[in-house]
């Protein structure tokens, strides 16, 4: 599974662009995200660092960006189902507590799990725990890889 970002590398980096945009939009109030999310697209966000050049060429690409919306609109189409699925499966963990990077991994975990069926449960794990090692602390990756096996499992055999 390793090699997942090599074969589809605009799955890989759609799942970059829907954390940073999840991130994102946590800053705004529910009734503000909508237009977050326009200007999300419109304008690389300040957290792209290094100039946002990776996140620019990212956005460029219609596959990147289709996916990234795929798993966007799942993840708020279903946000009370996956949350509660987190927090149920992460039990000593509120969602509240963990990390803001963490909590959106998880998210995309969720819609993935959920609204993406042609994605291995072994692949979305995968992914998120790189994701957690590259945009998280040093605890992210086994936090999250801990809570995306069971998390994925519990929502494929439910969903």
């Amino acid at each position: 599974m390793a090699d997942a970002k090599l074969r589809h590398p605009h799955r890989a980096h759609g799942r970059e662009v829907a954390l940073l945009a999840l991130c994102h939009l946590e800053s705004y109030r529910p009734e503000e995200r909508p237009r977050a999310l326009e200007l999300f697209w419109a304008h690389v966000p300040a957290e792209a660092g290094e100039g946002g050049q990776e996140l620019r060429g990212w956005l460029a690409d219609a596959k990147v960006v289709e996916f990234a919306r795929r798993l966007l609109a799942v993840s708020s189409e279903r946000a009370a189902e996956i949350d509660g699925a987190i927090e149920a499966t992460s039990r000593s963990w509120r969602l509240a507590r963990m990390d803001r990077v963490d909590r959106n991994v998880l998210r995309l975990v969720g819609a993935e799990s959920l609204g993406l069926s042609e994605t291995p449960r072994a692949v979305i794990v995968s992914e998120a725990v790189r994701l957690a090692a590259r945009y998280g602390s040093e605890r992210s990756a086994p936090f999250v890889n801990g809570v995306a096996q069971a998390l994925a499992a519990k929502l494929r055999d439910e969903g």
